[in-house]
């Protein structure tokens, strides 16, 4: 065999591989859209739920009534960008991380006080300063008017 032949022959082998390679792809297409398609759902449901349970812990209300809430403007926010069939148990489980986050992170922030010493000596009092007193300006016309 010549070297043109073993061209030829690696270009055809190559050509095969190509074809069965984009033909396990194509059946396999739908599979493989569908698991990034749930991910994604699931990435809307737990953005979605993080805002509704914000939303509902500043509406206030109990418990009941906040996961009711938040559970129907996650349900409306599915509906609205087309994400159809969510289990209603995914939907309490992102409302449940959702709070447990939201905790979380409320745990860490707590308003400061200041603190005011009761006696202080006068040599650490700031006082403020007296404004300096301007220079009086000086009214200049063209041509003497």
């Amino acid at each position: 065999m010549t070297i043109k032949d073993w061209i030829y022959l690696s270009i055809t082998i190559a050509s095969y591989l190509l074809a069965i390679i984009a033909g396990v792809y194509a059946k396999d297409k739908a599979k493989i859209n569908h698991a990034t398609r749930a991910g994604q759902a699931l990435d809307v449901l737990g953005k979605l739920a993080s805002y509704a349970v914000h939303e509902a812990e500043h509406i206030g209300g109990t418990g009941q009534e906040k996961r009711e809430f938040a559970s129907e403007i996650i349900t409306q926010g599915l509906a609205w960008l087309g994400i159809k069939n969510v289990a209603p148990n995914a939907v309490n489980g992102a409302i449940e991380k959702a709070v447990n986050a939201m905790n979380i992170a409320n745990q860490d922030v707590k308003p400061v006080e200041p603190e005011i010493a009761e006696n202080v000596p006068e040599k650490d009092i700031v006082q403020p300063e007296a404004p300096t007193p301007e220079a009086p300006t000086k009214d200049v016309t063209v041509n003497g008017n």
